[in-house]
């Protein structure tokens, strides 16, 4: 018996530690949240070491550009478009927003859409924690989010709207909130969007817009980490769910080994 106790802990450790170093990137690892209406900002003091891009910074031309622009201390956004505020843009009615925009970003020698997918790299600086206002939401809007080049999350506008309609107050989402387009574009959601990573880090955020329709966004923000959930949730992942899968995996290994010591024989079934 001693030694199959020795049997079960050494195999309980050898498929514990392939648990931890093979666990699925896409395992769901987002808890994803939205502000109340009206708001057009991250709650900045829940926030560990942000960082805010509002695409006002002078430097920063609006129009289209392949090469796109150095997030100082970040990262880098690739094939880009700036545009002055409207009414599907611009947080607080001010400055310049961030889209993605076949039809205004123009097309290139062979006539094909210059931008249909804008990103943005984090690879030296991967984070846990990333926030938009999400304005003029539309069905082609997708949002995605990698780590090493694996996909660990997506979002369309289709899964906010969802979530607005199930609202009291879902009608005042819609339009733009801001004096100076107030009540223009009432077709569209406009909502601030939280994206906590619970599991890990992410290194890169894919903006992807097919149809000419635009993905208009402002106020990016991003953080290595942050103090708690907020928001009115969207969606949930406990923090402590890919852990408590690997030991739940570990524990079944060491079960399934004392099974076949005693009976001879074993019945192992993951889920």
């Amino acid at each position: 018996m001693k030694s199959l106790l020795i049997k079960s802990a050494i195999a309980s450790t050898v498929v514990l530690s392939l648990a931890t170093f093979t666990r699925p990137v896409m395992a769901a690892s987002f808890t994803i949240s939205i502000e109340d209406a009206g708001k057009q900002t991250a709650n900045y003091s829940n926030l560990l070491n942000y960082n805010v891009q509002n695409f006002d910074d002078s430097t920063l031309k609006t129009g289209y550009s392949g090469d796109g622009f150095t997030w100082t201390g970040v990262g880098r956004y690739k094939n880009t478009l700036i545009v002055d505020k409207d009414q599907y843009g611009g947080a607080d009615g001010t400055g310049k927003y961030f889209d993605v925009d076949s039809n205004r970003s123009g097309k290139d020698k062979d006539g094909k859409p210059n931008q249909t997918v804008s990103t943005l790299d984090l690879t030296n600086n991967p984070q846990s924690y990333f926030g938009l206002w999400w304005s003029a939401g539309d069905a082609n809007n997708v949002l995605e989010f990698y780590s090493k080049g694996n996909l660990v999350e997506k979002i369309t506008t289709a899964d906010v709207v969802s979530y607005i309609a199930k609202l009291p107050n879902k009608a005042s989402y819609y339009s733009n909130p801001n004096s100076a387009f107030k009540g223009q574009n009432s077709g569209e959601p406009y909502a601030f969007i939280n994206f906590y990573d619970v599991a890990g880090t992410f290194d890169q955020v894919k903006f992807t817009n097919i149809g000419g329709t635009g993905f208009e966004s402002d106020n990016h923000t991003v953080a290595t980490g942050y103090k708690s959930i907020t928001g009115n949730v969207i969606r949930a992942v406990p923090e402590s769910s890919s852990v408590l899968g690997v030991f739940a995996i570990g524990f079944v290994g060491a079960t399934s080994v004392l099974t076949r010591g005693v009976k001879k024989k074993s019945v192992l079934q993951l889920s």
